[in-house]
């Protein structure tokens, strides 16, 4: 035999995959027909991601995929259960598109002046309630907390600039003097974007020059307590401007 002779490997039972590593046809057939079906099953996942993603949800399809979420999710109100409850719930939120007006609108007492802040209720939440607020143009939501419930804010038209804070300590309701406050958020909720309340957090709006419409999904996690609306009037400036700290003290509604 010459030195350029070789032998040829039968082309239906071995297949070179690599230099120097060969594979029978039947092992290289499966494996790379398992390879077609994993990039295909992969598209199929893509695309199913990103239709789940860009989907638009009307009221009734956001009730239909948000109550039974939430009802499953909403009996642990750790502080880490509230937050996969009130993201869960943000995520589905964000989708909302043509949402419908309320039946009527009514006077809350939060804002500055009477006709600066209105509210309607849009139904069938559960274990949620749907409030739909509307701001007119540089009004403001008064600082006040939610000691018995959390809440997703959504914007939906406009701009609106949000402060959130907690307390430094625990509140105190029969504190009749200063205490501190720390702002953990402040942010513009344009039309789409999100904001957060777990309990026993505070947060205010403040509309800009052209107003706001937007909603806040409410849900009661503890009985409503017998004082009025706990208010706070908070220092403009902070007490310490890296950590935020404000005074602040209570201004209860009447």
């Amino acid at each position: 035999m010459s030195q350029n002779s070789y032998t040829l490997l039968p082309i239906d039972e071995e297949v070179e995959v690599s230099p120097g590593l060969f594979v029978e046809r039947r092992s290289f057939m499966a494996v790379f027909g398992g390879m077609a079906l994993t990039v295909v099953s992969n598209l199929n996942a893509r695309a199913a991601i990103e239709e789940s993603v860009d989907k638009k949800l009307s009221f009734e399809q956001f009730l239909s995929e948000a109550n039974p979420l939430a009802q499953r999710l909403v009996g642990d109100i750790s502080a880490s259960g509230q937050d996969r409850y009130l993201r869960t719930v943000a995520a589905l939120t964000a989708k909302l598109r043509g949402m419908p007006m309320p039946a009527r609108w009514n006077n809350t007492g939060q804002g500055l002046k009477e006709e600066d802040y209105k509210i309607g209720v849009h139904p069938g939440g559960n274990p949620f309630t749907v409030l739909h607020w509307r701001l007119e143009p540089g009004a403001i939501c008064r600082p006040h907390v939610h000691e018995y419930g959390n809440v997703v804010s959504v914007g939906l038209e406009g701009v609106v600039r949000v402060n959130n804070y907690i307390s430094t300590g625990s509140f105190d309701y029969k504190n009749n003097g200063t205490f501190q406050v720390q702002k953990t958020v402040d942010q513009i909720l344009s039309p789409g974007s999100v904001n957060l309340v777990s309990l026993d957090m505070v947060h205010s709006f403040q509309a800009g020059p052209d107003g706001a419409r937007g909603l806040d999904i409410t849900t009661r996690l503890k009985p409503k307590p017998e004082h009025s609306t706990p208010y706070l009037s908070i220092a403009k400036t902070a007490l310490d401007e890296n950590t935020s700290i404000y005074d602040a003290s209570w201004a209860f509604s009447s």
